[in-house]
């Protein structure tokens, strides 16, 4: 008999008066909604194909009914639902497993098993959502899903937070450097797939950790949001630019032009950024506490405010540099010093 695997994920609209960020999350459901199967990344999974469908709400899928009720708020839903066969991934756990004599019946055993099939999809979800906020920043999120086997529920999934992601897509089109655009998701998961950088969940290499680092600016519940972010940017592309740890802001500044193109306005601001986080690190800005009940007082406004700025124009650059990956499917980023021509002065008798 067939296993069928199914997460059934509530996808959520920008609550957003940009425009921009609308069209991104709508080109990306009919993306969605168009893509061929995928093949996983996760050797568990033993190269199961990932069927994707798209309805236009979650009540629309039978599974759901009694499990979901239009009572977001403000907010609107799609689904997004993905499924596998998981057959050959089950019957391996069974006969790989080490069960304890008699303390498992069979059942038991089966549903095991079934839960860890769908936990490994899920990781996938996981991959699948970053890779969709890569090809186009901040357009997709989504809320605590739902986990079957062959139609019976055997978890949830978690929820997946991406909107301000779309903060790269804003500083990119105000300090016009560098150039974000909307890659095709199918295309950007092949590269991530290709990559082999996420192994048992842990980003490996230097492509590896900047992934990992992207991935800790999406969260759980949608106010989330920490004064560390800034950091997790920066250690997105220090992984990526830098070696050692000497000049790193100079590394940053030179290297990410060739990749990125020359800064030809706003050109002090990414240099700004990190003098930012220099500041931040060493103790030379003044903190709001974490419990601050005065968000509108000036210092504390201009404190988000910077912080929120600098993140913005690091995430920019982190993006568009995996972008620049995806486009030129690269991997790595291996630098060399060239010595530039220059063409002698008049008179020169040399």
């Amino acid at each position: 008999m067939t296993i069928r695997v199914h997460l059934a994920v509530p996808l959520m609209a920008p609550l957003s008066l940009e425009p921009k960020q609308c069209e991104l999350h709508i080109a990306s459901l009919h993306e969605l909604a168009d893509m061929p199967s995928l093949i996983s990344t996760d050797p568990e999974l033993a190269g199961a194909e990932l069927t994707l469908s798209v309805l236009d709400s979650p009540s629309d899928e039978p599974l759901l009914q009694g499990r979901w009720t239009d009572s977001h708020m403000l907010r609107t839903f799609s689904l997004l639902n993905v499924v596998i066969d998981g057959t050959a991934c089950v019957e391996r756990l069974r006969t790989s497993s080490q069960w304890s004599d008699g303390k498992f019946s069979e059942s038991s055993k089966e549903q095991v098993c079934f839960q860890s099939v769908a936990s490994n999809l899920e990781h996938e979800l996981g991959l699948l959502l970053l890779a969709v906020n890569i090809a186009r920043p901040g357009s997709i999120s989504a809320i605590e899903g739902f986990a079957f086997v062959n139609g019976e529920q055997v978890g949830t999934t978690y929820p997946f937070y991406a909107e301000t992601l779309f903060g790269a897509v804003q500083a990119s089109s105000e300090t016009g450097w560098p150039r974000l655009t909307s890659l095709s998701i199918y295309e950007t998961w092949q590269w991530l797939r290709g990559s082999q950088s996420i192994v048992d969940g842990v980003g490996i290499g230097r492509l590896g950790r900047a992934l990992a680092a992207l991935s800790h600016l999406t969260t759980e519940t949608l106010s989330s949001s920490s004064s560390i972010d800034l950091f997790w940017v920066l250690l997105g592309l220090e992984a990526l630019f830098a070696r050692g740890n000497v000049g790193l802001k100079e590394q940053l500044l030179g290297k990410s032009e060739v990749i990125l193109g020359p800064r030809l306005e706003n050109k002090k601001l990414f240099g700004a950024v990190y003098d930012f986080r220099s500041r931040l690190i060493h103790g030379d800005v003044d903190l709001p506490v974490r419990f601050s009940q005065f968000s509108g007082a000036d210092k504390y406004e201009k404190f988000q405010d910077e912080l929120r700025r600098s993140g913005e124009i690091a995430l920019a650059a982190l993006v568009g540099t995996f972008q620049w990956m995806v486009t030129n499917n690269r991997y790595e980023l291996d630098f060399a010093y060239a010595l530039r021509e220059m063409e002698r002065p008049d008179g020169d008798a040399t």
